[in-house]
Parts: C-alpha cells; sequence; structure tokens
C-alpha cells in the first residue's frame, strides 16, 4: 500500500496491532445474542465465508451449527495460507470466541457423503453452503500432465498439515505426498500462492 509520496504505509500492521492490544485487554469477547430467534442454521464449511457468516447468524440469535468436513476449522484459513503468513493460533482463538457465542461445530462431517442434504434440510430451518473452490484453474501450459508437475493448492494444503502435526490425507486433495526436499523446484506465477 502506497500513500500519496509513493512510500509504503503500514496499515496491517497497525490494524494487527490494534487487535492484539484489544485481545491482550480484554476487549474481544464472546458476543453472545441477549435474544433468540428460535430458528436452527445449518452453515457448510468453516473457511473464511463460513465462519463469518456463522457468527453472524449467532449473533443474530440463531442456533448455528457449523459443519466441516475437516479435523478443524479454518478451511484453507488454515490449511491453504502458510504460518509465515497467518499462525493458526488466530483461527482457533476466533472458533474459542464463536463457541462463546452459541456456536456448534461439528467436525469431519462431509456434507453430501456422511450427511445428505435431505437430513441437512429436515434438521435445520435454513441450510448456507460456503464451500471454496478447490478446482485448480487450468493454466493451459503444455505438460502439466507430466510427473512432478503440481498445482500449488495441493502441496501447500499437505505441507500444511505436515507443520500441524496432521495426517497429510484430506478429502478432495490428492494423498500421493507431494514433497519439494532435495529438487529443483520451478514455480510458475506471481501472486499470494504461488509466493506461499
Amino acid at each position: 500500500t502506497l500513500n500519496l509520496e509513493d512510500a509504503p504505509v503500514s496499515i496491517k500492521t497497525v490494524e494487527q496491532a490494534i487487535a492484539d492490544k484489544a485481545y491482550e485487554m480484554g476487549y474481544i469477547v464472546p458476543q453472545p445474542a441477549t435474544v433468540k430467534t428460535g430458528k436452527k442454521v445449518a452453515v457448510i464449511g468453516s473457511g473464511p465465508s463460513g465462519m463469518a457468516a456463522a457468527q453472524q447468524l449467532a449473533r443474530a440469535g440463531h442456533e448455528v451449527h457449523l459443519y466441516e468436513r475437516e479435523s478443524k476449522a479454518g478451511g484453507l484459513l488454515r490449511y491453504g495460507i502458510p504460518d509465515f503468513k497467518m499462525e493458526k493460533n488466530f483461527i482457533d482463538r476466533r472458533v474459542d470466541q464463536m463457541r462463546g457465542e452459541g456456536v456448534t461445530f461439528h467436525y469431519g462431517v462431509n456434507v453430501g457423503v456422511d450427511k445428505t442434504m435431505d437430513e441437512m434440510l429436515s434438521e435445520h430451518d435454513a441450510v448456507l453452503y460456503c464451500g471454496g473452490s478447490e478446482t485448480p484453474r487450468d493454466a493451459g501450459i503444455p505438460g502439466v500432465d507430466f510427473a512432478g508437475v503440481h498445482d500449488a493448492m495441493p502441496y501447500l494444503v499437505q505441507q500444511n498439515r505436515r507443520v500441524g502435526r496432521e495426517n497429510i490425507d484430506s478429502v478432495g486433495w490428492p494423498s500421493d505426498p507431494i514433497l519439494a526436499g532435495g529438487k529443483h523446484i520451478v514455480v510458475v506465477g506471481g501472486g499470494d500462492t504461488a509466493s506461499d
């Protein structure tokens, strides 16, 4: 981010310092609804949109059940972003806050496989789908089908699982180990995912 003099500004650092201080001083606490609606809402997917939706629905007074197929919440916040960019304790801290606001987390539930949509619709007044897109965009580059050529996200998911001391097997992602150690690597692309 550049200001008018074309020099960088530290907005992210300032915002993070404010948030960290607010947690440290006890200002960020669960905000449960004071009035309940009597409605039961299911949120499928605990990535950024699922967590945000579940928290807002709970604060509005609904009984919220958040369903996640993985063993922990966060979606690609947890499994796609390396710790050097975002440590996972920040996700865990938000989960604790949301539990304090009445959100119930259901881990290891692959909706559509473990639990049918008919079951979801019969057990809840509303169902909100917040699943992410896990299908990489075709780069249109010759040779992407060669051995040793991988999309970034399956590699990042496996590596984040290794760092978090979890099994690399994950529903929806390749389970064959993708390892970069001792290899010469070429990364195609220059965005966030490529730099991660």
